[in-house]
């Protein structure tokens, strides 16, 4: 796996490159297609909405047209035609989410939120927060790219608030998290935002760029992040 988006010293700046190609994969691996449904089965109501504004504007309909995908299909079918989580803005909020694998929050609550809001919760977040309008509008535009990562005790493509991970004990037990994210313009007023995420043994991808980025981490970013301890751990390997 390429890490070069691991960087020191580690920013949540919103840094980015353009996209290059189709903004979700177009062969869905059948592993992801399964765990959605199965998250779906279990939280499918807190992980995808579409607010009053959606449904007015019929944006599913926007959604799926630009995916040339067949008519009449509901946000729990839409879910699991991608590899990918997805969300829909428009006129800078977000007005469709479908979020089964979540790090750490709970997507339904983002509903008719601008990026701003969404951002606020995280930590050293005020470049990203300042950054927001023109992100929104930019996303309109331009097809983007980019990463966040981090390292975690579980290796579950779900990270919803409610579960509860491994406790910290070895470095072979350690995963590395990267959400890839991509963005595509609809029209004017309306993009498309799509995760994939990817988990890994850490050691599998283990470079160290990865420990110098955390060590340059605030103490306010690794508590956001939980990884106060793993820090702590990944010095004595």
């Amino acid at each position: 796996m390429n890490i070069d988006y691991v960087k020191t010293p580690f920013t949540n700046n919103p840094s980015m490159i353009r996209l290059e190609g189709s903004a979700f994969t177009q062969n869905p691996n059948k592993k992801y297609l399964d765990e959605k449904q199965r998250q779906m089965d279990l939280l499918g109501g807190k992980l995808l909405g579409e607010t009053e504004i959606s449904k007015k504007e019929n944006l599913i309909e926007k959604f799926i047209n630009f995916c040339n995908l067949d008519n009449n299909l509901s946000l729990r079918e839409l879910t699991t035609k991608f590899e990918e989580d997805f969300a829909l803005m428009y006129k800078g909020k977000m007005e469709i989410v479908s979020v089964c694998f979540p790090s750490g929050w709970v997507p339904k609550e983002k509903l008719g939120k601008n990026l701003s809001d969404i951002h606020e919760p995280i930590a050293d977040s005020e470049q990203l927060i300042k950054a927001s309008d023109k992100l929104t509008d930019y996303m309109t535009k331009q097809s983007i790219k980019r990463w966040v990562w981090t390292i975690t005790t579980s290796k579950q493509l779900s990270n919803f608030p409610d579960y509860e991970k491994p406790e910290l004990s070895t470095f072979e037990k350690l995963y590395f998290r990267v959400e890839t994210q991509t963005t595509a313009p609809v029209d004017d007023h309306t993009s498309l935002f799509f995760i994939k995420v990817d988990v890994l043994p850490l050691s599998q991808v283990w470079d160290k760029r990865i420990l110098e980025s955390i060590n340059s981490m605030t103490d306010n970013v690794l508590k956001y992040k939980g990884l106060e301890q793993i820090k702590e751990l990944l010095n004595r390997v």
